[in-house]
């Protein structure tokens, strides 16, 4: 009897090679810069070898707590956040979410490893929020200026991106926040940053202004809740990541190529 052979697809030809060869083909190559010193001489530099990420400037993680105190400095840094709340709003029922911490990243981006951390506080709550939000507002931007960081942003402040015009953006705004008008919001989301670190701000009154839509869950009406989070190295990593950066110091940072 006569065996008929079937040749493979191309596409699966070119699937198989790229499992035996380590997916080799699937991955770019990592993007270089080439640099010239003062004396003419070139030198290329891979980006594998940077041992950040693209949007994480070196100098404001280094300023960062290592990542073995800031914990201690998340924890502290939402009691005093807490306190400036209760000062304007007494009485307030805290709750503490789940436990927060310190994980690894994978890579940085370009084909090799990160020396990054990234810390997440657990988050805390209150079922309870004050009719003020201007105020409650001005309360947490004093006590995070005090801290060394910038007012908060809300998410309906932020210029349109790139591919969106300004009624894509207008209608945006209303699909997450109710209104383009922030009186008459219910729900502002925000955050504020220091370099390297950030907190996160979430404000819900499903009843405030033009009220929540009516598929969102009424079970709990209304939140405030705080969170801390960094990019951070290990102490033991300071001397490596100090070293490892320096080469590509002033460079302009590519796109991502390749996925953690």
């Amino acid at each position: 009897m006569r065996r008929i052979q079937r040749a493979l697809p191309l596409a699966a030809l070119c699937l198989v090679g790229a499992l035996l060869t380590g997916c080799g083909l699937l991955q770019p190559a990592s993007p270089t810069t080439t640099v010239t010193d003062a004396s003419g001489h070139e030198t290329t530099l891979s980006w594998a070898d940077f041992p950040g990420e693209q949007h994480h400037e070196p100098a404001d993680v280094l300023a960062a707590p290592r990542s073995e105190q800031v914990e201690r400095f998340g924890d502290e840094l939402l009691d005093e956040l807490q306190r400036s709340v209760d000062d304007v709003a007494p009485g307030l029922a805290w709750e503490t979410g789940a436990e927060g911490g310190v994980s690894e990243h994978g890579g940085n981006g370009y084909g090799g490893p990160s020396l990054h951390r990234t810390y997440n506080s657990p988050d805390v709550s209150t079922a309870e929020v004050p009719d003020d939000w201007d105020a409650l507002t001005a309360a947490l931007d004093a006590e995070l200026a005090q801290h060394g960081f910038e007012a908060i942003i809300w998410d309906f402040e932020r210029e349109p991106f790139a591919h969106q015009t300004a009624a894509e953006h207008d209608a945006e705004v209303v699909e997450v926040h109710g209104s383009l008008d922030p009186a008459e919001m219910w729900r502002w989301l925000g955050s504020a940053s220091d370099g390297a670190m950030w907190v996160s701000v979430i404000l819900v009154d499903v009843d405030r202004g033009v009220g929540a839509p009516p598929d969102v869950d009424r079970q709990s009406p209304q939140l405030l809740a705080l969170m801390v989070g960094a990019t951070v190295i290990d102490a033991a990593d300071e001397a490596a990541y100090r070293d490892g950066t320096a080469p590509f110091e002033g460079l302009e940072r590519p796109e991502a190529t390749h996925s953690d």
